[in-house]
Parts: structure tokens; sequence; C-alpha cells
């Protein structure tokens, strides 16, 4: 039965209804939706990561905050970076002003390193050194240590004014690297900041691995590429922005060489993962994927092209976006909350602290670094010293952190030594062709015992076999800690064998053999030169092995005066795009017996290079002569082989009296070096003039001898590789192929 509502009531309801209901509509205007928290996901691809710096850029335009960030590799760059306080603008203009190239090469150049040090890589592969420790062999962990990297990082989040631990930052961050010793996956949210950035995008292989917390991490994408749940459970995001810049996988007939399998092993990891993060996005979630096509994640000088790809993204997600823009007042506040105070002044160093070593002497490290106590912090300064330091060869890293304890600020080197140090194992190989009937081929080894006393002392034994055989020890001896003065005693013996021409034809071989000892005493001049003066003991002879006996068989044992002087600055030591070189040697035999008599010996060069653009410029002048008495045929003057007369036989032209020599060359770079692996293709023409006095072979050859030819040549994992012609006007016989792989 039906309730009847008396009139008078029924007309009483509706005027509280006219009342109340306008009251519940104010309210609910005057109390709108909270906003969702929002999580930013930033993901891993190398250079393809330049597309973040689009995406942030229109969040910012958007008024979009973020109430916590998580990034992998080159999205952990991004993220710690921009959580740190540096605008996607700031990040642009730091990318665009970076040598990408030399990014992955660790050292400061080989122009500024000593020559010592240029001489050993010279003719040893640095990419071959293997540590000699009590548990057998050991090699390095990656390709490059990845010490620019890091260098980079602090400066980009301005590590200068002070450490930047992660949990110290105004929103929470993590970012995810992976455990190479058991595979886990690892949030860091919490440590120091850059090397949190360096230890995520560790590509396994060619980066080396950073050590954490005892843990050994490489790149967090082979776990979580695009760690979409980490934001939620960090800060309960109930939106998730992610964007996702991973490398596409390549197609099956694609894959053909080692470093595209590797390449696709990366991205079959990262993929997998990748898929199960994407299935948990919900529909109030925005996930981004920029069509960066044939950008790879190699490509680290195309990071700007790929920022603006990323931007066009974003901008097609501008109507969902704007649901989680606030106004212009309250994101003003919340982005100057993880901004970086621009006109923050270095702070003074009270001082430089160096961390515990191993072998290293910390007193020789402090004098290599210029920072000075009680003046401002020179970041600038501070991080090319730790570049040279590095150079040197002894540390798997070196890093720096300014600390502050109580009123005093400290700047704290941290000296990581390699782990299969101090004494190493390096080989050198080379092999080359004519073509005809010459082709010789040597294989070195290197025993390097470092560190052996606090002066940074070091024995050096090598070995040589092949077409020249040789073996040697030597002992250096540094007199102070910046290694300014030494001592060197050495010991060495070689032997080859010189082919003996004449009008082109080789009619006899002899078999030349020097026994050598001496001692040194020297000067570095900086990291440019090195001039020494030392007695020299010799044991000459020449031997016929083949052939007609053009010369006497001859033995004899000479003691002298050796001086020398070198200069290098050149930034490359077979393919130089600047610099010159300088050296002279002489030796004045003060004391002969068997037959030798006494004499003097004089012999220098000097070449330089320039490089307009893509086109590299290069000059050599060689020469030598007698200063008194007969030169031995042991110890004479030759022209002939590559970069001698290229278009002889090497040592085609022997003589006694003096020589000289020039060459021009003009080479076209045709490709770019690839980062890391650095390999490059020149092609490239020369032509050289050569003049032996009173030669005693190939006694036609009289007069200015000229070679002019092509060739094309390439920086390798084995060294350089020249593939030429040449010919020459003074000789009607046929030019001459070559061929040479290896260092000299």
């Amino acid at each position: 039965m039906t309730a009847v509502i008396p009139k008078t009531l029924r007309t009483a309801l509706a005027c509280a209804l006219a009342l109340v209901l306008p009251i519940g509509d104010a309210l609910a205007q005057a109390s709108p939706k909270p906003r969702p928290k929002v999580g930013l996901v930033l993901g891993g691809g190398g250079a393809r990561g330049g597309a973040h710096l689009g995406v942030l850029e229109v969040l910012e335009e958007l008024r979009i905050p973020f109430d916590c960030v998580a990034g992998t590799s080159m999205g952990a760059l991004a993220a710690g970076a921009y959580v740190a306080g540096v605008s996607p603008a700031e990040m642009k203009e730091t990318i665009g002003k970076t040598d990408w190239a030399s990014m992955f090469d660790d050292s400061a150049g080989r122009d500024s390193v000593s020559l010592r040090r240029k001489e050993i890589d010279d003719r040893f592969y640095s990419g071959l050194e293997f540590g000699v420790t009590k548990d057998g062999l050991r090699y390095r962990e990656g390709a490059v240590a990845g010490e620019k990297i890091k260098l980079y990082f602090n400066a980009l989040v301005r590590a200068d004014l002070g450490e930047r631990g992660i949990e110290d930052l105004p929103i929470p961050l993590t970012l995810i690297a992976t455990d190479i010793g058991t595979g886990e996956r690892v949030a860091m949210r919490e440590g120091n900041l850059t090397s949190a950035m360096r230890a995520s995008m560790s590509v396994p292989g060619a980066i080396a691995p950073v050590v954490r917390d005892g843990r050994k991490l490489v790149d967090g994408g082979l776990v979580d590429n695009v760690p979409i749940q980490e934001v939620r459970d960090r800060c309960g995001a109930e939106v998730v922005i992610a964007v996702n810049v991973g490398s596409p996988l390549l197609e099956a007939d694609k894959v053909t060489g080692v470093f595209s399998v590797m390449g696709q092993m990366v991205n079959l990891l990262a993929e997998q993962n990748v898929a199960k993060s994407i299935a948990s996005l919900g529909p109030a979630d925005i996930y981004m994927r920029p069509e960066l096509g044939d950008i790879t994640a190699a490509d680290f000088n195309r990071q700007i092209e790929a920022a603006g790809i990323g931007r066009t993204t974003a901008l097609g997600y501008v109507d969902r976006l704007k649901a989680l823009s606030v106004s212009a007042e309250e994101y003003r506040k919340w982005r100057a909350g993880i901004r970086l105070a621009p006109s923050a002044q270095p702070p003074i160093v009270d001082e430089v602290r160096i961390a515990e070593t191993r072998f290293v002497n910390p007193t020789e490290l402090r004098a290599s670094v210029r920072q000075k106590e009680g003046e401002p912090l020179d970041s600038r300064a501070l991080e090319k010293d730790i570049v040279l330091i590095y150079s040197r060869g002894d540390l798997q890293s070196l890093d720096y952190s300014v600390l502050r304890e109580r009123e005093k600020t400290i700047v704290q080197l941290t000296p990581l030594e390699k782990s299969w140090g101090p004494d190493y194992l390096r080989f050198g190989v080379n092999l080359s062709s004519d073509f005809r009937s010459e082709s010789p081929y040597n294989l070195r080894a290197l025993y390097r015992k470092t560190w052996i006393n606090s002066f940074g002392a070091e024995m050096l034994t090598a070995v040589q076999l092949g077409s020249n055989q040789g073996a040697g020890l030597e002992f250096y001896q540094p007199l102070d800690y910046r290694q300014r003065y030494f001592l060197r005693p050495f010991i060495a013996t070689d032997q080859q064998k010189t082919g003996i021409y004449f009008d082109g034809n080789r009619v006899s071989e002899y078999r030349t053999r020097q026994n050598k000892v001496g001692l040194d005493v020297g000067a570095n001049l900086d990291v440019y030169g090195q001039a020494s003066i030392g007695w020299l003991e010799r044991q000459l002879s020449a031997t016929l092995d083949t052939g007609i006996p053009v010369f006497s068989n001859t033995k004899g044992n000479l003691g002298g005066v050796a001086t020398s002087l070198a200069l290098d600055t050149q930034d490359f030591a077979f393919f130089p795009t600047r610099g010159f070189r300088v050296n002279l040697d002489h030796f004045e035999a003060l004391r002969s017996s068997s037959g030798l008599g006494k004499y003097g010996r004089l012999e220098g060069g000097l070449g330089g290079a320039w490089s307009p653009g893509d086109l590299i410029l290069l000059g050599t002048l060689l020469g030598g002569t007698q200063t008194k008495g007969e030169v031995p045929l042991g110890d004479g003057f030759s022209l002939g082989g590559i970069g001698r007369l290229s278009a002889f036989a090497p040592g085609q032209i022997l003589g006694k009296d003096a020589y000289g020599f020039a060459s021009v060359q003009a080479q076209y770079r045709l490709t770019r070096p690839l980062p890391i692996l650095g390999l490059s293709l020149l092609a490239g023409v020369s032509y050289e003039v050569g003049y032996m006095k009173n030669p005693v072979t190939e006694p036609n050859l009289t007069g200015g001898i000229d070679s002019y030819g092509v060739y094309l040549a390439s920086n390798t994992l084995l060294g350089p590789v020249y593939l030429g012609y040449s010919r020459s006007s003074s000789k009607e016989r046929d030019g001459r192929f070559y061929l040479f792989i290896g260092t000299p």
C-alpha cells in the first residue's frame, strides 16, 4: 500500500531541495577531483634516447609535473640529469657541443700522453693488453672504460658543486642496472648519481662495468628496459607516461657479422622484458614509441635529430597529456624546486685528497693534479688532469667527488687501479707483400712490469719472431715523482736479412746482426718529447746468407756516445690529422775493434700533418750523413719500402755516406671513425723523392729518385692497413703493388 504524503509536506520538501542542490553544486565545484600521481619512465636505446629530450620539452610546455621518475641506460642519463635540475634545452646544448667520437676514447689523445707511452702503443696493441696475475692472464672487461663518459655526467649535473646523491634529489628517482654476476635487476634509489647513470648504460663488452656496493653492474636494458612497474611501486603512480626508444630487431638476413649478432642478442633480451612491462599498462597510461627510422643506438651525432622526432611524437598525445596539466603558478613552483642554481660559484678547495691505492703512488698522483688548496675549484682543469693521469695506463678508472666535512670542502680523487695490473703482456704483428718475392712478417710480444718502486720504475721485456728477429730488456727508472728525469739501462739483440739489389734484381742476401748494451740518462720534455745521452756498446756483423758475395763478411765491436732527441705532437700514430714529429739521433764510435773503424753517424727526420676538413695533407723530410770515418754496412742508410720510396723494395738502395728524402701525401677521409671501434677508410696519393750519395747497391740510381702512387688505407683492429700501387720514372720496370697490415 503506497503512503500518501500531505500536500503541505510535499511543498516543504521541494523548497528544501531547491535550497540544497545549488549548495551541493558549489561544493562540487570548490573541490575539484585531485590530480592523479604521475610516474615518468624513460627507456634505454643508446643514441635513440635523444628522443627523450623532445618528449621532456613538450611535457614542460604543457606544465606536467611528475611524482617520480625511472630510467634505464640512455633513459637513465636523461632522467638523472632532468631530476638533478638540467633542462631539456641545456641537455640539447651540451649534446650538440660534445665530440661523441672522442667520448668513447678514454685517453687524452695520443698528443697528450708521454713519448714513452706513444712508442709502446705504436708497436704493441693497447687493445690486446693482458694482465699477468697469479691466477693467469686476465683481460679488461670492456672495449672502453667509460672514463670520459663518467666525467661528462659529472659536468652535466654540476658535481663540482658537491656530491649528488640520488636520495637527496627533490623527486624520487630510480635508475635500473643489471648485476652481471647474478643477472639480477638492480634498482638504484640512493648513492652517487653519476655513478648510477654510468652503471645503467654500461653495455656489456663495449663499456666496462661499474662496481657499486660490491656488485658489478652493467646495462639495465638486459632486465628492465622500460621500468614501468618501478614508478608504480616507488610513488604509487596512477598514470604512467612511458617512452620506449629501444632498437627494433633486425631481420634475419641482416644479422651477418659478429657485431650485428651481439647487438641482436642484446635487443632480444630487451624486447622480452619490454613486452612484459608494456602488458602492465592500463587505459589511463600514456605509451610513446617514437618512429626513429634508421637512427641506430650508435648514432650519437644524431641525438638532436632524435629529439625532434620525440617532440613530434609527444605532440600527438597533447589531448591526453593536457588532462595532467597544472596551473602556471603551480608548475613554476614545482620546476623551481628541481632547477640548478645558475649563478652558483665553484667552492674554495681546502684539501685535495687521494683515496687509498694498491700500487700507484698517491704522492705522484697528487703531483699531477694542478688544483691548489685555497683556490676555487677549476673543474675543467681537474677533468683534463684526470684524463691525462688515466691515459698513462695504470688505472681502470679515476673519478672525483666534492665532499663537505664540517666547514671544509674536500676534492677527493678515487683511483681504481686495473684489477689485471700492474704487470701486463701485449702483442704486435705485421705482414706485408709486394706481390712478387717479398713477403716479410713479424710477431712480437712485450712483458711490462710497472710500479716496481714509488717513483714508477718499470721493466720491459720484448721478443720478436719472424723475418726480423730480436729480443730486449730495459729498466726505466724515473728520478722524481713527476718523472721529468730518468735512467735507462738496457740490453738488446736483433737480426735481419738485408737484400742486395742491382738493376732491380736481388742478387744476394746478407744476415746483419747487432748486439748492444747501454745506459741512458734523459729528460722527458713534458708529454711531447724526450732527450737522452748515454754510452752504447755494440757488436755489429754482416754475413752472406745466399747469393753473390758482393761484400766481405764483417764483424766488430764498437763503443761510443749515443744522443737522441724526439718530439711528437701528432694526434694519431699512422694517420695523423694534425701535429708534427721531429727526431735526431747521433752515434759517435770512440772505441772500435776487429776491423771496424771509428766513425760518426747522424740521422734525423721531420714530419707534419694538417687537416682542412676531410682532406689530410702530410709532409716528411728525412736525412742522414756520416760525421767521420766509414759507416759499416750493418749501420748504413737505406731507401725503399712504404713511405721511403714506395716503388722500390724495402732497403733496396743502401749507402754509407749520406742520403736525403722528402715526400708529400694527400689523403681524403672516405668514412667517419666508428664509435668505440674507430675504424675508418682513407684514399691517398703520394709523391716521394730521394737521394743516396755513393750508393753501394743500385749504383745506376744516382741523383734524384722519385716515386709516385695511390693507395687505400684503413685504421683497423690490427693496426694500419695499406693497399697501394707506386711506380718511378727512375726505372723502366713496371710499378709495384704493395700490401701492409699491422704495426711497424
